[in-house]
């Protein structure tokens, strides 16, 4: 075993990182996703040519990695490896940001804008995702004018009108009458019904002409289209979405066996147990844990990385890879996630999610879901109609529920290994093992009317 204080300082520094990120950081080693690169793609390119109005969504279940997939797609675009000839100029917005008047968006853009060419380092959420080491600020700034905000003059029609204040900044802020800003929103679901809102995205769905092509892409929940619609993109085409969920057992291999030998790329004793030879084979032990541990959502890998990480800054390394502790801590970070995920229904949550868990597909009939919700709380007592219905109401609110399927979605990523491991508590058993088992006979008792 070599202690941790044996560890060549740029292993410790690079296991430092990656224990200590956070989960809306871009992943060490991104792998997968290509469909949607592709989507995102097609979009900037048409829009660059001269195709307005289009939107694209990508939607998915918690865990899936949509926040990676914009940060990742935003390197890619700021160091010109996706889209060649002129810049595309990422901008990450929150959905709070379209309740603001045309002016305020604005200012929200030209602070990211602002952020970089006094820092080096890119603005707001995108700053927190992407870092600066990633971004080849030259060649895209070379479109930006040298002007403070406070110069930019707007016509009377720019505080009514997006499209018209987004024209008119884009003759104030770039040299160059075709350079393309790309609007990205992240959490997309929790856009507000309200005027500003709808006005704003009607104005990007529409098409913004001038000195300046803007493409709108969303990234949210599963009910982010439907959201959109509600809005008033009725003209949303559904060819321009996508949902992403689990990666391909290839894809996360890659992803993970990528991030820890990064992290290890240096490490290496002459001599020692830990050479080139074994270093491989150490790594591929302790990723196959990870990967068993994480159903292949990007989620799960990352907390599995972070948490090899954090044994070997804590213990040190030995000739194998800490399997038990590793397990251990992954399904702990696991269970973490998905009790913060079921919080809003804290009181029904295993019985809920068993009936989540018993569908094959991801998908269980409503009717299943309401007689789990009135077979037991996590105490496994019963619970009344109305409380149950309560909960069901609130689930409607929060988009797991599609009506015109009569089914509901799973509120989080492999919850099926979560609850059986639940089942197999040994021991007396706890308020998740009786709730479930409640819920299970109650599957017996007929449909919840």
């Amino acid at each position: 075993m070599h202690p941790p204080n044996d560890l060549p300082p740029t292993v410790h520094a690079s296991l430092h990182r990656l224990a200590t990120t956070g989960d809306r950081t871009a992943p060490v080693v991104f792998a997968g996703r290509e469909a949607e690169f592709k989507l995102l793609d097609e979009a900037v390119e048409a829009v660059r040519h001269g195709e307005s109005g289009r939107t694209v969504v990508i939607q998915g279940i918690p865990g899936a990695g949509k926040t990676a997939l914009l940060g990742e797609y935003a390197v890619r675009l700021l160091t010109g490896r996706n889209v060649a000839g002129r810049p595309v100029i990422p901008v990450s917005l929150r959905p709070n940001d379209l309740d603001d008047p045309p002016i305020a968006v604005l200012e929200e853009v030209d602070r990211q804008f602002g952020e970089f060419e006094t820092t080096g380092r890119w603005g707001g959420p995108i700053n927190r995702i992407v870092g600066a080491a990633a971004i080849a600020g030259n060649a895209v700034f070379s479109a930006v004018t040298k002007r403070n905000f406070s110069e930019f003059k707007a016509s009377a029609r720019a505080p009514n009108s997006l499209a018209v204040a987004l024209d008119e900044y884009a003759s104030f802020r770039f040299d160059r009458r075709d350079s393309t800003i790309l609007l990205m929103v992240d959490e997309a679901q929790n856009l507000n019904d309200t005027p500003q809102v709808r006005r704003h995205l009607d104005a990007l769905h529409g098409g913004v002409h001038g000195r300046v092509r803007v493409l709108l892409a969303c990234f949210g929940l599963v009910n982010t289209i439907d959201r959109l619609r509600e809005l008033g993109l009725s003209r949303l085409a559904s060819e321009h979405s996508r949902a992403i969920g689990a990666l391909s057992r290839e894809e996360a291999r890659r992803t993970v066996t990528g991030t820890l030998e990064t992290a290890f790329v240096d490490y290496a004793f002459d001599g020692g147990p830990f050479d080139e030879v074994q270093r491989p084979r150490w790594i591929e032990r302790a990723a196959a844990v990870i990967l068993d541990e994480s159903g292949n959502f990007p989620q799960h890998l990352t907390n599995g990385c972070r948490a090899l990480a954090e044994i070997v800054l804590d213990k040190g390394i030995g000739d194998s890879p800490p399997m038990e502790q590793l397990r251990d801590q992954c399904r702990e970070r696991r269970r973490e996630y998905y009790n913060a995920r079921l919080r809003p229904w804290s009181m029904h949550t295993t019985a809920l999610a068993h009936a989540f868990a018993n569908s094959g597909n991801g998908w269980t009939p409503i009717e299943d879901v309401l007689t789990a919700l009135m077979a037991s709380d996590n105490r496994g007592k019963p619970v009344d109609e109305d409380a149950a219905w309560l909960v069901f109401d609130e689930m409607c609110a929060s988009g797991y529920i599609d009506e015109k399927t009569d089914a509901c979605r799973p509120a989080i990523p492999s919850m099926t290994s979560h609850f059986e491991e639940a089942l197999r508590e040994t021991g007396p058993p706890g308020k998740s093992t009786r709730a479930i088992r409640a819920a299970l006979s109650a599957r017996e008792d007929g449909r919840f009317g």
